[in-house]
């Protein structure tokens, strides 16, 4: 399984969309200012979907049979198996129990934008994220070691007093010997060179959106508008040598173009949809070498070219205006990520590539709800003083592939200057 912070990330939590009003393809007149204040905290993440788009929760079950117990490195196992070598069937039949590490993370990330009306088509902006993500670990074990078959086995040999010798006192002081919640942290340290495995709870700037909105058609009740823009790596990346942090970021420049029109189909009525690719750079990444597809952990680094899939999605909305005040709105979003491609730089690790790259296309099928409290219609009127908006919205996952799966909750605060 890999590890936890490959699952978590939240994608497309920041998107700066519709600046001016209800109607998509809208823009700042020219020399206005907005600044966007949002905040979004998602349901608690324990689970994602998989390959097959089923339900999978965020956990490790570890069975140390003994196929699993070879290949540690660990002198207490050692001199088990040195005890056992003259009775193989004492050996294969030697297992230290089941693990199950279980995880769930909570994230919120506070977003500060800021848009300027370049002219009245045009609109230039930037959106900065700030993250907070915690991830609880949970450890449990569902069932203890087999010494007692194993003595067992060992006192069948009626005429190896040896034999005997050992199954006795395995049976009676074996326990001295178990495998517990410290020996494993010690295992994730010292063999696979990780940092202790536990709850983990950090802080920072996640990744930067710059962009610039052309709204080259606008007919009054209809209009079409396209963007283009990039994203800055300024978020923290996931710590390869961690198997329960969260990255902020992804580590490398993303290039975005967007494009979508709306509709004022009447006086309550407005109808809206775009839809935007994402091309995500190369970089060069430290990344942990994979034991396999079913062991994805490792013990040791090596440098990869990493290339993350391009993302696309699609979205469409209806906004419901219900007097000059309130608006509701519904909406439909899908996205998807292409499969990453990874080449080492090191040819013994090149058997890694397409371990790394294996389950990385993803895809999305999103509701979205919300209501906003809007005075811009009233001061456009002569009716108030300033023109601000503030908008609460939820998305809701409704299925999805190689993804997190969580819920969504956002409150918006738009004021315009």
């Amino acid at each position: 399984m890999r590890k936890v912070s490959k699952l978590l990330g939240v994608a497309g939590l920041f998107a700066f969309s519709s600046l001016a009003q209800a109607q998509y393809f809208k823009t700042l007149p020219k020399g206005v200012r907005t600044i966007d204040m949002r905040n979004i905290k998602t349901s608690t993440i324990n689970s994602s979907y998989n390959h097959s788009e089923s339900e999978s929760a965020y956990s490790y079950d570890i069975e140390l049979d003994n196929k699993t117990l070879q290949a540690i490195d660990n002198d207490i196992i050692e001199t088990i198996y040195e005890i056992l070598a003259p009775y193989p069937d004492a050996a294969n039949a030697l297992n230290l129990g089941k693990y199950h590490v279980d995880a769930e993370a909570n994230m919120e990330v506070d977003v500060f934008g800021f848009g300027y009306g370049v002219s009245n088509r045009v609109t230039a902006y930037f959106g900065i994220p700030f993250h907070k993500a915690q991830v609880k670990m949970n450890y449990k074990r569902p069932q203890g070691n087999n010494y007692n078959q194993v003595a067992e086995i060992l006192q069948n040999y009626t005429s190896d007093d040896f034999a005997q010798g050992i199954g006795a006192n395995i049976e009676a002081y074996g326990q001295n010997l178990d495998i517990d919640g410290a020996f494993l942290q010690n295992l994730v340290v010292n063999h696979f060179n990780y940092d202790e495995v536990g709850d983990w709870r950090g802080e920072g700037l996640g990744d930067t959106e710059f962009g610039v909105m052309y709204n080259f058609l606008n007919q009054g009740n209809y209009g079409l508008l396209v963007s283009f823009g990039g994203i800055a790596p300024t978020g923290r990346e996931d710590d390869p040598d961690m198997l329960q942090d969260v990255g902020f970021g992804d580590g490398q420049w993303d290039a975005f173009v967007e494009f979508g029109g709306g509709a004022i189909v009447n006086n309550w009525l407005n109808v809206n949809s775009w839809f935007r690719y994402t091309h995500q750079f190369a970089s060069e990444k430290v990344k942990r070498v994979p034991y396999s597809e079913d062991v994805f952990i490792g013990d040791s680094t090596a440098v990869f070219d990493e290339k993350l899939g391009d993302k696309f999605i699609y979205h469409i909305s209806t906004d419901f205006i219900l007097n000059d005040w309130i608006s509701v709105s519904t909406a439909y979003e899908y996205s998807h990520t292409e499969e990453a491609r990874y080449r080492a730089h090191d040819g013994e690790n090149a058997y890694a590539e397409s371990i790394l790259a294996s389950n990385t296309e993803s895809v999305q099928h999103n509701l979205r709800a919300s209501i906003e409290l809007s005075s811009i219609t009233p001061f456009s009127k002569g009716n108030f003083l300033l023109p601000a908006s503030l908008r609460f919205g939820y998305q809701h996952m409704l299925e999805g592939r190689n993804t997190a799966k969580y819920d969504r909750y956002e409150l918006t605060y738009r004021m315009f200057f």
